[in-house]
């Protein structure tokens, strides 16, 4: 009788221990869906596409549409994650209207398993992300920001989370941009940043101790930082891009230009792949990743698609711009021409989502109509300094604009590593008139989808940017738009001298003291530009080289007609009013013809 119970006993926990390997270490397959980087652009907006000589617009994007194609994908998905990489806010009359608030409630319509912050999450500082997390239902980890014992953000997130799936534990570490949050945003000092790989390895380690095999870092650092993250560390088996913007899948049918594959694998330090996925921005793309593990936790393979987004209604636009409504025949040609790693998927909203933000976008309807403050003085505009410019004579603007320049300080303000700021003339569309300033005026004023960008020029960069401008309109007839106003930085100009050596005495005010001192022509500066200009056009070539040579400039995506309007507010707030620029601040010294 002993003898039965006792080989009983042996044939029971063998089959328990082969029960508990199956659970435990048996191939394990999940689908994550994600995006990254929608700061605040819950509406569609327009989008060109390219194919077979034809040009097509779709409205791309919108939450309610990715909302809607994220329940589809996961009603079909084996094991599915819904992620979202960081960079909520900031970039829309939704997020300077409502703060986070309308991204926030709808994003819980969407429920998301984990959301990292992006350093856009700290550009109105502590208080208006507290309330952002309070109101989420989802949630949020970051491994390498950390915020002191008493601060309201205190406890407010995670380094990571477990999560039980399928019998499988998965681990979901969070991290986010360390040196570009502290210096380009405006997180308290009760806000610590720490070591982008450091950290993740720390923490790669920790889940690993407690038997965590599957190991997803959800990354707001950036395509080309998370490659060589992934190169550095070991343990993570997938990568959840966000902070770059990345485009990620062949959609070179269509006109777009991509970075890499959709999904990008990188071998890690100890040799296992390491499956890297990124889905662009303002929700324009859904990111489906399939990611198979072996028995021993390590990735075995990794594909998916990158859906871009589209409502019903796409056009064929002819020479002329002129729009009319596709045929299937064309629709079906131009899904068509997108296959393998990437899609175009015509999605109808999401009701209930749609049905949420008709209320915010009612609202600001009502709100652009709303004062943000004064203007004390009429603010006039031309292009080029002593030129006659819609009704306002030049000979009255000996320097040309007075709004320019303050457009330009605002971009300076909102920059905070800015050095100086370069704005062409037609960015700005007209004066501003004494007397109140809505939200809508100022889209008005600055209507274009610009952001600022930050590009690192040396002296005699910034000279030759300010040079390329002068060109682009007096010698290559382009647009006088190009001509260059500028704050922090102020000139001479004289464009009876050769090409190339028309701005001279250029002066330079230092960000700290405030004093100016000469353009030091061997010292790099940070200048900032709007997105517009900072590709080369309206002639700013330099801008263009410089970065092709040097890399990209920081893309801030600071909204640029929210920047002013942001410091419009601010001067309101101290009981001021909005003025022209002293002379001395104004960065033409003389223009001579």
């Amino acid at each position: 009788m002993k003898r039965f119970r006792f080989v009983l006993l042996v044939l029971l926990t063998a089959l328990f221990g082969i029960q508990y390997l199956d659970a435990s270490q048996k191939p394990f397959e999940l689908t994550i869906l994600h995006i990254n980087d929608h700061h605040s652009h819950l509406d569609p907006e327009p989008l060109e596409l390219s194919s077979n000589g034809k040009t097509y617009e779709i409205e791309a994007g919108g939450i309610a549409r990715v909302a809607s194609l994220i329940k589809t994908l996961k009603s079909r998905s084996k094991n599915p994650l819904v992620l979202h990489a960081g960079d909520a806010m900031s970039g829309t009359l939704y997020f300077t209207l409502f703060k986070g608030q309308a991204d926030v409630e709808l994003m819980n319509e969407i429920g998301f398993d984990a959301f990292t912050l992006g350093n856009h999450e700290f550009d109105e500082g502590d208080e208006v992300l507290v309330r952002f997390i309070d109101k989420a239902k989802f949630p949020i980890i970051t491994a390498n920001v950390e915020a002191l014992k008493g601060s309201t953000l205190y406890d407010k997130w995670k380094p990571y989370i477990i999560k039980e799936i399928d019998g499988q534990k998965v681990g979901i570490i969070g991290l986010g941009t360390a040196q570009k949050t502290s210096a380009s945003s405006r997180p308290s000092s009760a806000v610590s940043f720490y070591d982008e790989i450091f950290r993740a390895q720390r923490y790669a380690d920790e889940l690993r101790s407690k038997g965590v095999e599957r190991i997803i870092l959800l990354s707001h650092f950036g395509y080309e930082n998370d490659q060589r993250l992934a190169q550095k560390v070991k343990g993570i088996d997938v990568i959840i891009d966000g902070d770059s913007h990345t485009l990620l899948g062949d959609f070179s049918t269509v006109g777009l230009a991509s970075v890499g594959k959709y999904p990008t694998i990188i071998h890690s330090k100890n040799g296992n792949k390491v499956c890297i996925a990124q889905a662009w921005e303002y929700f324009k793309v859904l990111g489906e990743l399939h990611v198979i593990f072996d028995d021993k936790g390590d990735v075995a393979s990794c594909s998916g698609k990158a859906h871009l987004i589209s409502g019903e209604n796409i056009y064929l636009k002819d020479i002329g711009g002129h729009k009319k409504q596709i045929d299937k025949k064309n629709l079906y040609a131009l899904q068509g021409a997108l296959k393998n790693n990437a899609s175009l998927d015509i999605v109808k909203d999401d009701e209930k989502v749609a049905k949420k933000l008709a209320v915010y976008r009612d609202q600001i309807k009502s709100k652009s109509a709303e004062v943000i403050g004064m203007i004390g003085e009429d603010l006039r505009h031309i292009r080029v300094p002593g030129k006659t410019y819609e009704g306002i004579a030049g000979k009255d603007l000996p320097l040309g604009s007075e709004l320019a320049p303050i457009i330009a300080a605002s971009f300076y303000q909102a920059s905070l590593r800015a050095d100086a700021c370069i704005q062409n003339a037609g960015g700005v569309r007209s004066g501003l008139h004494a007397g109140e300033i809505t939200i809508g005026g100022v889209y008005g004023l600055l209507p274009f989808s610009n952001t600022l960008v930050e590009v690192d020029l040396t002296g005699v960069e910034v000279k030759q940017t300010l040079e390329d401008a002068l060109i682009n309109f007096y010698d290559n007839y382009g647009s006088d738009g190009s001509f260059p106003y500028a704050y922090a930085l102020r000139y001479d100009i004289d464009m009876s001298r050769p090409k190339n050596d028309r701005v001279y005495n250029i002066e330079i005010k230092d960000r700290r003291s405030g004093k100016w001192m000469p353009l030091d022509m061997s010292k790099r500066y940070v200048i900032v530009v709007n997105s517009y200009i900072s590709e080369g056009r309206d002639g700013y070539t330099t801008l263009q080289e410089v970065q092709q040579q040097r890399g990209k400039g920081v893309d801030t995506y600071l909204d640029y007609a929210m920047s002013f309007a942001k410091y419009v507010q601010d001067i309101n707030k101290q009981g001021k009013k909005v003025m022209r620029l002293h002379k001395e601040e104004h960065c033409i010294k003389s223009y001579k013809m």
